[in-house]
């Protein structure tokens, strides 16, 4: 009898220290542990589904999402993710910092600095030092380079918000809103017209619309300002058969970060 007692102490007192939750959270750290990525996505839907929309646990399981999607390359789902976790806790240096990281590889280089720079403003950590000097050191440059493109007048607002546009223009392309996406990427253009995809995009936006001249002359355009862009190629050259059978039922959107080679130079780190 005094055994059994024993046991059900125990019990009451592993449970009550180890919820649900919190083993579930485990499961996500092995599965990304072993590679298991798909999976540890699918087990952090399971439970964002399940956990209230304001609870703090959402944090982690965010976190954990945002490292498995961009294991996966699956960037702009990774960007996401964290940023409804810096809505929930915004002070958090380590998802800035990782943040910093999805947003250079959705080609938002204004942000990944201003990510950095706020990761490093709130950073208690000395082993993240070095990594946050070698990022900012790096997302200046990338920024820089970015901001000279646009003239000296263009501001790191005025790049974050033009290419804020631009990725809204690509979600509105993959949700087939056709119009709104023209006008995502018209208002990128407009604010800087010194690159050619905005204008590849914004022809495959018309020619969703079956507006096949100013198609033409957008892809054109495109071609212009790179004779090598393939994307705009490829699509002028399939331009007259468009014309005569109508849009395709679905454009694939490429996206130039999901590469099996950046698998190894990217770190997600944990808190």
């Amino acid at each position: 009898m005094s055994r059994k007692s024993k046991q059900s102490k125990h019990h009451r007192k592993f449970t009550a220290s180890f919820s649900p939750v919190d083993k579930y959270l485990d499961l996500i750290g092995q599965q990304i542990f072993q590679g298991n990525y798909a999976e540890a996505v699918a087990a952090c839907e399971r439970l964002l589904n399940y956990l209230p929309q304001h609870a703090l646990q959402r944090v982690d399981v965010l976190d954990q999402l945002g490292t498995a999607q961009a294991m996966l390359q699956n960037f702009p789902q990774s960007y996401a993710a964290y940023t409804e976790a810096l809505a929930l806790d915004p002070n958090n240096a380590t998802l800035w910092l990782n943040r910093g990281m999805a947003s250079r590889f959705t080609s938002r280089f204004g942000r990944s600095l201003r990510d950095y720079e706020r990761a490093n403003e709130l950073n208690t950590r000395p082993e993240l030092t070095k990594k946050l000097e070698e990022e900012l050191k790096f997302a200046r440059e990338l920024a820089g380079k970015t901001l000279k493109l646009r003239g000296p007048d263009f501001t790191l607002d005025q790049l974050i918000e033009q290419e804020d546009r631009f990725q809204n223009g690509l979600q509105l392309m993959e949700a087939g809103e056709w119009e709104e996406a023209e006008q995502a990427f018209r208002t990128s253009i407009a604010m800087g017209d010194c690159l050619p995809q905005p204008w590849g995009n914004l022809g495959i936006s018309l020619m969703m619309q079956e507006r096949y001249d100013e198609a033409e002359a957008a892809l054109k355009r495109a071609l212009v300002m790179d004779p090598q862009y393939t994307l705009a190629k490829n699509n002028l050259a399939a331009l007259p058969e468009i014309h005569r059978t109508g849009p395709p039922a679905r454009i694939d959107i490429t996206d130039p970060f999901k590469s099996s080679k950046l698998k190894q130079s990217i770190t997600f780190l944990k808190e």
